[in-house]
């Protein structure tokens, strides 16, 4: 007898529900759909970080002020917020709030770190195009004295604006002569500007 060949047949199980894939044609359209939504979002985005950045910052200026206040009274010594210079060793002169700033323990009330004088804290500079200016009180620094009242003699602002300029965006901090220092919109502030000199 000779022997055969046994071939063996199978059955073709059928494929369960809900496991396919998609054809080239789907996956073509969803990328398109997915490409529209993304020309629409992605500006709408960028405003959010926007917000997020420049409110960030003018909440960790006033925060740094706020410190400064309660610093003066505690120790019972001048406290002085400043812009700071690029090293983060003392304060600078010239440009904006943009450069960072440092928050120390002014022994002499100067307005100048000098050596002695213990820096509480220092802000690197602010990122993403902003900028932070103040009216003339405030373009420097602010020292708060031993009892939580600061060197200014008026109501002093500060603005904060980004590259969509001076408007809705655009934060503004008012600090008080008392020492007080709070955030709003620029415009409320009645800066009217970004206050950056021409």
């Amino acid at each position: 007898m000779e022997r055969g060949v046994l071939i063996r047949y199978t059955k073709k199980q059928p494929m369960p529900l809900g496991v396919g894939g998609f054809t080239l044609l789907e996956m073509m359209i969803a990328m398109a759909i997915a490409a529209i939504l993304m020309t629409i979002a992605v500006p709408g985005f960028q405003n959010v970080i926007r917000n997020n950045r420049i409110s960030a910052a003018s909440g960790d200026l006033v925060a740094a002020l706020l410190t400064a206040k309660a610093e003066s009274a505690g120790r019972t010594n001048f406290v002085t917020v400043c812009k700071r210079n690029s090293g983060g060793s003392g304060c600078e002169a010239n440009g904006g709030w943009e450069q960072g700033w440092l928050v120390f323990v002014d022994e002499d009330g100067d307005g100048t770190v000098d050596s002695g004088d213990e820096i509480l804290y220092d802000h690197a500079a602010l990122e993403g195009g902003l900028t932070a200016y103040g009216t003339s009180g405030i373009t420097r620094r602010v020292t708060y004295r031993a009892n939580g009242m600061t060197n200014l003699t008026s109501m002093q602002t500060l603005v904060l604006c980004d590259q969509r300029g001076y408007g809705d965006n655009a934060k503004g901090i008012m600090v008080s002569i008392i020492g007080r220092a709070s955030t709003s919109k620029a415009t409320d502030t009645g800066a009217g500007s970004c206050l950056i000199p021409s």
